[in-house]
């Protein structure tokens, strides 16, 4: 919970609606510790045919899974979904992996990895060399626009190589 946004008078009336609550936009679980787990955001939610699926879960896993593989270099990581809200499916992106300049699959390893470490299917599992991150928080994943690209991808698009900005 939010004490508010200082001098924001709209956007404060906007996140609260009058309830007291604050609306972040985030989605998470409380344990049976009452511990509160921050699983992404609203907007990253994949909506399979199995149910919601948050993001950052199964992009933790795939980091801790990624390590034994001697993948050093391997840096951020998005689980997003691509379909039609209700039959999304998952892929897995794996940003700047040894060996991989243009993006595309992932080698047979990261492959194996990956679906090994993921509690749920994984549809595919890609490489980008850079993600798009958010303009406003260069540490955040854009992950509309990761989605974005491998649904491109995945129905036979080009892929951008190394330098080359996506398009949201």
């Amino acid at each position: 919970m939010s004490e508010g946004y200082l001098g924001r008078w709209r956007t404060e009336r906007l996140a609260r609606p009058g309830n007291g609550w604050h609306r972040t936009g985030d989605v998470g679980h409380l344990d049976g510790d009452g511990r509160l787990w921050v699983e992404g955001r609203v907007i990253h939610v994949i909506d399979t045919v199995d149910g919601p699926v948050t993001s950052v879960p199964i992009e933790r896993a795939v980091e801790r899974a990624l390590v034994p593989v001697s993948m050093a270099r391997a840096g951020r990581v998005a689980a997003v979904g691509v379909g039609p809200a209700g039959r999304a499916t998952i892929v897995v992106v794996l940003e700047g992996l040894p060996g991989t300049s243009s993006g595309g699959l992932a080698d047979e390893a990261a492959s194996a990895a990956v679906r090994a470490a993921v509690d749920r299917p994984v549809a595919a599992v890609l490489v980008m060399p850079d993600m798009p991150v958010d303009i406003r928080h260069n540490a955040k994943i854009d992950r509309v626009a990761v989605a974005d690209w491998a649904s491109d991808l995945l129905a036979g698009g080009r892929v951008p190589g190394r330098g080359r900005r996506l398009r949201r």
